[in-house]
């Protein structure tokens, strides 16, 4: 009985990192790229030889593999990142904020600020600033919308995430937050150097964030995924 020899040859090119862009959105791998290294590692893993070769020119990398035998193995699709569902079970209430003369810590004055916070037990908290002690009035008597202007902190530290949202908007906020797999009952330095923390945050201003701050966070998870 005779066998069926069959081959496959694939090509991708992809820039080299330093020459991908900094100053804006970098350009991607290929998903043509990510097949090659993906058939390469089905080969490996049912043991059919392959020949894969790098090559760099012009800040270009280029990768080829070859592939002959009766049964080519194809690479599994890549999985979809799952999709972040914020816990629904917290609704809190605008008349649950408690006022705190430390409620925030004001990044331009570089002190702690009084305002009205609501408190939830991942170690994030609601603040809505206030200088009067009362809510819907500022510091001269006048009346504010007290649905506007929340900020997302951290509770042990003050320290925001540099959003200002309606109430609605902030609680969403809030529970993407949370919706990762972080732990921000922890000091501040510890969460700036925790990849999750720093994923998370960088997620919830680039959902919610100005369309800068968008921008620049979308780039940061970008960095982040590469460099893990």
């Amino acid at each position: 009985m005779s066998t069926s020899i069959r081959s496959h040859r694939s090509k991708a090119f992809v820039k080299a990192i330093d020459q991908r862009g900094r100053t804006r959105k970098p350009d991607p791998i290929t998903n043509q790229f990510r097949f090659i290294v993906r058939m390469a590692y089905a080969c490996h893993e049912r043991q059919v030889p392959y020949v894969l070769t790098w090559g760099l020119a012009d800040g270009v990398m280029a990768a080829t593999i070859q592939v002959s035998g009766e049964h080519i193995p194809m690479p599994k699709p890549l999985p979809k990142p799952p999709k972040l569902k914020p816990i629904t079970n917290w609704k809190p209430s605008i008349w649950e904020a408690v006022y705190c003369l430390d409620a925030y810590h004001d990044p331009n004055l570089k002190r702690m600020r009084s305002g009205f916070v609501i408190s939830h037990s991942s170690g994030l908290s609601l603040v809505h600033p206030s200088d009067s002690g009362e809510l819907g009035v500022t510091e001269h008597g006048d009346n504010e919308d007290i649905r506007q202007n929340w900020f997302i902190i951290h509770s042990a530290s003050g320290l925001g995430f540099g959003l200002s949202l309606s109430f609605k908007r902030a609680v969403d906020a809030l529970l993407l937050a949370v919706s990762f797999p972080a732990d921000w009952n922890r000091d501040a330095e510890s969460i700036k150097s925790d990849l999750a923390c720093r994923r998370a945050g960088n997620t919830v201003i680039a959902t919610y964030g100005s369309a800068y701050d968008r921008e620049t966070a979308n780039r940061r998870l970008e960095d982040l995924e590469r460099a893990a």
